[in-house]
């Protein structure tokens, strides 16, 4: 496969993952309508303020918190969505 393709496939994947651990869809324009992984974190908590982490995106707080020493993103996981954890995820997707 051409390196091309396999980067957008990956593209697709990785939106496909994100959209699913936040519940959300983003915009049909994709992630060039945002500059970079601050402003998706500015969208997304205004966009999630009130919904909860799924049992996926509980898990992948966990296993952040776990790999990065940061027993604070697991806490309060039956709660509303924290920017700290919105970023955490955001910022595990852009790597």
């Amino acid at each position: 496969m051409r390196p091309d393709i396999t980067d957008s496939l990956d593209t697709i994947e990785k939106m496909m993952a994100f959209e699913e651990a936040f519940e959300v869809d983003l915009p049909d324009t994709g992630p060039e309508t945002f500059s970079g992984p601050n402003e998706l974190v500015d969208w997304l908590e205004v966009s999630i303020s009130n919904q909860r982490p799924n049992k996926a995106a509980r898990a992948l707080l966990t296993k952040l918190a776990k790999d990065q020493q940061l027993p604070e993103l697991a806490q309060g996981l039956d709660g509303p969505w924290r920017r700290e954890q919105i970023a955490a995820i955001v910022l595990e997707f852009f790597r």
